[in-house]
């Protein structure tokens, strides 16, 4: 089961997606937490990259 945690980007933050059913949705759950967590109005490609490989 596909997992992220935006610790493992280095960010001082707890958010966890655990048992997501696919990289998509993992990467979905993480782009909707970045938008309302973050301020990030958009995910930049270089960042969506970083979160694809963080995915275990």
């Amino acid at each position: 089961m596909p997992s992220f945690r935006c610790a493992d980007l280095g960010m001082n933050c707890g958010f966890e997606v655990k048992n997501g059913t696919s990289k998509d949705e993992v990467m979905q759950i993480a782009a909707i937490h970045a938008k309302t967590a973050h301020g990030m109005a958009t995910i930049p490609p270089d960042l969506a990259a970083k979160v694809t490989a963080a995915i275990h």
